[in-house]
């Protein structure tokens, strides 16, 4: 079994692709003029694992025209073999979703989720989960998000960053086994407004608020994206 260490290394790794991939597509200088693009998920918080990148954007009104002219261009960019969008605005989600699909390699190709929220957006917020959940992971409980995610991807399967967050710091859950028989039992659909608890009890009750990719909020919609899918805007 590989050392934390070496875990901890490979998600640098991973960040520090993501972070290429980011700069090369200039999402944020291309967000910038419309509002405010916030980087969230596991990003955000290193723990990548699956090359999945997460993004909201706050405004006080998103626009599907606005939005469109400062992505297609993207779509004419090496390595860019898809854009999506749809339209939530009068769904839970409340807000626009565009998706790029990059490929880093010919062998690794990378989601980017995108969400644009009007700056009154009830939540929950992926950006609101970031700075909680750095704060309350330490060393084990890292090690301990990396192990799990790590093993749900070597077996095919697919994880939810909010829950795998949730499942360490609220609960002790350590391995993907312990995440699978928790998550069994865990009411997991639609938008959790679950926080992890302070650093000092993270381990006693749930947060009071919601987290991006919306994965807190709205999650990664699937292929063709969908609007009220948990992951939504929580991310991975």
């Amino acid at each position: 079994m590989d050392a934390p260490e070496t875990r901890l290394d490979r998600a640098r790794r991973r960040r520090a692709t993501a972070h290429t991939i980011l700069d090369r597509l200039a999402l944020f200088e291309r967000w910038r003029p419309l509002g405010s693009p916030v980087l969230v998920g596991s990003v955000a918080l290193d723990l990548v694992v699956e090359p999945d990148i997460d993004m909201e954007v706050y405004s006080p009104a998103p626009s599907v025209a606005d939005g469109f002219a400062a992505l297609a261009p993207c779509a004419g960019l090496p390595g860019v073999r898809k854009l999506r969008f749809a339209n939530a605005l009068d769904l839970p989600d409340r807000g626009l979703y565009w998706r790029l699909d990059y490929e880093f390699t010919p062998d690794e190709t990378w989601q980017i989720d995108m969400w644009w929220l009007p700056d009154d957006h009830p939540g929950p917020r992926a950006a609101d989960l970031v700075a909680p959940i750095r704060a309350a992971l330490d060393a084990s409980t890292r090690d301990a998000v990396l192990t799990i995610k790590e093993d749900a991807a070597a077996r095919g399967e697919a994880t939810q960053g909010v829950w795998v967050y949730q499942a360490v710091l609220d609960h002790g859950v350590r391995t993907y086994d312990e995440f699978r028989a928790w998550r069994a039992g865990t009411a997991a659909d639609g938008l959790t407004p679950w926080r992890p608890a302070a650093p000092s009890t993270c381990r006693s009750g749930t947060g009071s608020r919601r987290s991006p990719g919306r994965k807190n909020p709205p999650t990664h919609p699937p292929d063709p994206p969908g609007p009220t899918d948990p992951a939504g805007h929580l991310g991975e």
